[in-house]
């Protein structure tokens, strides 16, 4: 396996002593910006029920819990290394029932219809294997006017990185739009896009009907 290979299923889902030191690194400081972006997108209420898809080492479930009074955020994320990290950095939130995070595939967990008021996920767009379903199974276990925030990065600045095209599936900001409102989110998704340098960053904001 070439490096771009493994490197891009390292970000997919880390494993092992370089997807603990070297990716929770790469993912703490690469997404940061986007992280920050998602929580204030997200508008989190004191008794939200959050899901986050994805949560890595579990910094942006970390900021948002410390918005919450009440609500609960659950994360679920298939990387047993990334799982390992966010408890240790959430395990206050953990012990004081705010938040509860699960190792496993968000397909393949059945989640209750209209049990969250929110959700959100960050860089995992590119390796979701049937983003159609993923989408519309979102859609389903939101509340009635509930909000999705998607974070990804431009497709132009991710086509320069040395990525393998077997593991990443990339999207233009309209490919995303439309995934979304044909998944069964409300007409009017909207993308928020942000410069951190050169560099371009978008969130999908989607609500579900009232």
């Amino acid at each position: 396996m070439g490096f771009s290979s493994f490197f891009s299923e390292q970000a997919r889902k880390p494993s092992g002593l370089f997807g603990r030191v070297v990716m929770s690194l790469v993912f703490d400081k690469g997404n940061a910006f986007l992280n920050s972006f998602a929580n204030e997108l997200m508008s989190v209420k004191p008794n939200d029920r959050i899901l986050e898809i994805g949560f890595g080492t579990g910094k942006l479930i970390h900021t948002m819990a410390k918005q919450l009074d009440g609500g609960l955020i659950q994360g679920v994320d298939f990387s047993s290394t990334m799982v390992s990290i966010a408890q240790k950095r959430n395990q206050k939130f953990i012990t004081s029932g705010l938040v509860n995070l699960h190792e496993g595939n968000f397909e393949e967990i059945s989640y209750e219809a209209y049990d969250f008021t929110k959700a959100c996920s960050v860089n995992t767009l590119y390796f979701w294997p049937k983003p159609e379903h993923t989408a519309k199974k979102i859609v389903n276990i939101l509340k009635p006017g509930g909000k999705f925030v998607l974070a990804f990065e431009d497709i132009k600045q991710l086509e320069h990185r040395n990525i393998s095209d077997d593991i990443f599936r990339l999207y233009a900001r309209d490919d995303v739009k439309n995934l979304l409102q044909d998944a069964g989110f409300s007409g009017d998704v909207r993308i928020e896009s942000r410069k951190r340098g050169k560099l371009r960053f978008h969130c999908a904001v989607a609500k579900k009907e009232p």
